[in-house]
């Protein structure tokens, strides 16, 4: 259990003894919404979050809470997500597919379909389920892949590349493709 507060200095605590396990700070100001939507798992571990409007930080017990990347614009209160060395942000106008190797930030936009209320890791990219029903793919690149409409309102990853969407009282399981390429209509 992760422990933070404005006051409070930042705890791992276990659970089941409530014995503190390690401590760390984290740097001022940092701005840490409550709620669905605030942070998200990597590929490696690490728990990668919004800090404010426009900072992505990054939190794991052995190199502890770390800012990732400072946006020049605001962002939208959504989970980053972090896979590698790509990070997907998104803003009012759309989604930045940023390549953190190379500080390279490739903005997709416009996206017509309104905003975004889910968004999860699958084979090749992130998949996006927007207010009009729309489920959209973007890969690494920026690249818009796989589209289709269908009332997601929350995407919950499965085992084997299966995709779960929950939306006006449905539950769709999708079987992402491996290579999104083709739009789904």
């Amino acid at each position: 259990m992760l422990i933070a507060g404005t006051a409070l200095p930042k705890l791992l605590v276990m659970a089941s003894s409530g014995a503190v396990l390690r401590k760390w700070s984290l740097p001022a100001p940092v701005v840490f919404p409550d709620g669905e939507g605030s942070y998200g798992v990597s590929n490696d571990g690490r728990v990668t979050f919004l800090s404010g409007r426009r900072t992505v930080m990054t939190f794991h017990p052995v190199s502890g809470v770390q800012v990732l990347w400072h946006h020049e614009r605001d962002l939208r209160p959504r989970t980053p997500i972090l896979h590698g060395e790509t990070l997907w942000l998104v803003e009012d106008a759309g989604v930045a597919v940023i390549d953190l190797s190379q500080g390279v930030v490739t903005e997709v936009r416009p996206l017509p379909h309104g905003a975004v209320c889910a968004a999860a890791l699958v084979s090749g990219g992130v998949l996006f389920a927007f207010t009009d029903g729309s489920l959209v793919t973007i890969d690494r690149a920026g690249n818009v892949g796989a589209r289709m409409r269908l009332s997601a309102g929350r995407l919950v990853p499965g085992d084997n590349g299966l995709m779960h969407t929950i939306g006006e009282g449905q539950l769709v399981t999708l079987d992402i493709p491996t290579t999104a390429t083709v739009p789904l209509f």
